[in-house]
């Protein structure tokens, strides 16, 4: 394994960790504050730090937009998908929530056939319904259902959307200027419904807002940074580490404990798009 792939890696692990603790402290928020409305100030927040690490590090950043429509799409959805993630996030354990998520690669697999057109073989389709199987298993249809399961499987959608976005994107575009777009497109979207939902903020709730949007936007530009230093079938699968840093911190701070169920569905989702990961690294080195 050479230095920059080692590199990347270690990136990806770091970033993995610090999503966890952007979406621990987020959930914690959701008891005194609004989603919309932690969402608005974490991505005025976001703004200022991607700004200030880009200076510090003299790092450039192209603004100028090379697809409008397809940004303006990816900015959408993403809004989208993150409001209806930290909405769930609000209702369920930390460990559900996020095994939940990281059912994107199923998505990815199956749109990549229609928006791709890529040719998707036997082996991956069993991934895609031993993920769905996992899927089934943690949503527990017969009695322990919760409708907040429904947000985050829409915002993993959502999320298969934007990667297939971004891949078309970072042909043109560089990673810090997607993410400042996608930063601004939050602000400029949630600041609307701050007019009816807006509630006095206290000190300590903006500091731990603050808190989160530099682990958030820290943790996108490592894991963003890693794909351009290696290929990303070879880093994606160790943002799965994120499972077992969720879980950590779910029972730390919550006391949450995953049921048999929860893990075996977990494991099956994991599993699968690692599964599907690597079949993709596989076929890239064919190409």
């Amino acid at each position: 394994m050479n230095k920059q792939i080692l590199v990347a890696i270690v990136m990806v692990l770091f970033g993995a960790v610090l999503f966890v603790i952007q979406d621990s402290g987020i959930k914690w928020l959701t008891v005194e504050l609004a989603v919309l409305q932690i969402i608005f100030i974490r991505s005025l927040f976001g703004i200022v730090f991607l700004y200030s690490g880009t200076k510090l590090f003299r790092a450039r950043m192209d603004l100028k937009i090379h697809e409008p429509k397809l940004l303006f799409f990816r900015t959408f959805v993403n809004v989208v998908s993150w409001c209806l993630f930290f909405t769930g996030l609000k209702y369920l354990e930390l460990a559900t929530a996020t095994a939940l998520f990281f059912s994107f690669p199923l998505f990815l697999t199956a749109l990549s056939v229609p928006v791709l057109r890529e040719q998707v073989g036997l082996k991956r389709w069993s991934a895609v319904v031993v993920g769905f199987l996992g899927v089934v298993l943690m949503t527990k249809p017969g009695g322990g259902f919760q409708w907040p399961m429904l947000y985050m499987l829409a915002a993993a959608f959502g999320w298969a959307l934007v990667a297939l976005a971004t891949r078309r994107l970072g042909e043109k575009q560089s990673a810090q200027s997607i993410l400042f777009y996608t930063l601004l497109g939050f602000a400029s979207t949630m600041w609307i419904p701050q007019l009816w939902i807006w509630e006095p903020v206290s000190t300590e709730s903006l500091a731990l807002v603050a808190f989160v949007a530099l682990f958030g936007v820290s943790a996108q530009f490592l894991i963003t940074k890693a794909y351009t230093l290696a290929n990303p079938a070879i880093t994606s699968p160790f943002e799965y580490t994120g499972l077992v840093w969720a879980a950590l911190f779910g029972f730390m701070i919550w006391g949450d404990i995953p049921d048999l169920a929860s893990i075996a569905g977990g494991l099956l989702i994991v599993g699968s798009g690692i599964f599907i990961l690597y079949r993709e690294y596989k076929l890239s080195r064919q190409d």
